[in-house]
């Protein structure tokens, strides 16, 4: 009887012990089955962001909250928008094609009078720099920068000659000069921003001291040899021969003083013209029936 005690005793410490190696062993599985799940799920999120970042900046665009009369800009600093046309006094303006500095100052001092991004207006002229900031403010935006304004420009055609009605302004080839915005539709960007080149220039914000922006030495006044991206301006130029990978264009510079920034030629400039193109000569407060502006945000 003791033996048979002892062999039932003996047999429920191994089911005990089995059971509880069952369980452990159970434990252990589901830890695993967890991990391996948790890995799986990292690593998806981790593939998630990594496509993510891969996926070309305009794969955004519709996500951006650009207004109506803007575009979206990508760049890899999350991009920016900019105004879809040069642009033109706003309907409260009480002078919608200003002859005179004089005009554009009684236009700012409306309230109500901003400017705006339309097609088929006139350019707003007769403005300088200052003005044009000002201008910009007004419409709760602001003057891009140069190096904002050049990405925004890629991919406009850039054409030294034989322009139509159809191109960008450069050699009075529209109907009026300077013309309605957008009236040429072969004169857009990559990113859907009209009359990049041509038909005015553009001021865009900051300024050149005594030939230096940003403590970056700028070259001598001559054909675009070399545009620096970090500024949108030229780091090389030749005064007397042309480059076509820069399509002709020109660079002009007062290197003494503070001088203004405007960019892409007007319709005069012929093949000198284009998004390369800048103009460093005016100072800030002059203004010219050649030079317009337009806003970013």
């Amino acid at each position: 009887m003791s033996k048979i005690l002892n062999l039932r005793k003996n047999k429920k410490i191994s089911q005990k012990s089995f059971s509880n190696k069952f369980k452990t062993f159970i434990e252990v599985l589901s830890v695993i089955f967890i991990s391996s799940i948790l890995t799986t799920l990292t690593m998806r999120g981790v593939d998630k962001l990594n496509l993510l970042a891969s996926l070309p900046g305009d794969f955004f665009k519709s996500n951006q909250k650009c207004p109506k009369d803007m575009v979206f800009v990508p760049s890899e600093t999350g991009g920016f928008c900019i105004d879809k046309y040069e642009n033109s006094p706003g309907p409260n303006c009480p002078f919608q094609n200003p002859q005179n500095q004089e005009e554009t100052r009684k236009n700012l001092e409306t309230p109500g009078c901003y400017p705006v991004s339309e097609q088929g207006k006139i350019p707003w002229t007769n403005i300088s720099q200052n003005q044009a900031q000002l201008a910009c403010a007004k419409a709760k935006k602001r003057l891009p920068t140069s190096r904002e304004w050049y990405l925004a420009s890629l991919g406009t055609p850039d054409k030294s000659e034989e322009w139509s009605k159809e191109d960008c302004n450069l050699n009075k080839n529209w109907d009026k000069n300077p013309g309605p915005t957008g009236s040429g539709k072969n004169c857009q960007s990559s990113f859907g921003a009209y009359d990049m080149i041509g038909n005015v220039w553009e001021w865009v914000a900051g300024s050149v001291n005594d030939g230096k922006y940003q403590d970056k030495e700028l070259p001598q006044q001559g054909f675009v040899w070399g545009i620096d991206d970090e500024t949108g301006l030229p780091f090389q130029t030749d005064p007397e021969n042309s480059n076509l990978n820069y399509n002709k264009d020109y660079f002009w510079i007062v290197s003494k003083g503070t001088r203004a920034i405007a960019k892409g030629g007007y319709f005069q400039s012929g093949s000198e013209g284009g998004l390369f193109s800048s103009s460093l000569i005016s100072l800030p407060s002059e203004f010219s029936s050649g030079v317009g502006f337009r806003c970013a945000k």
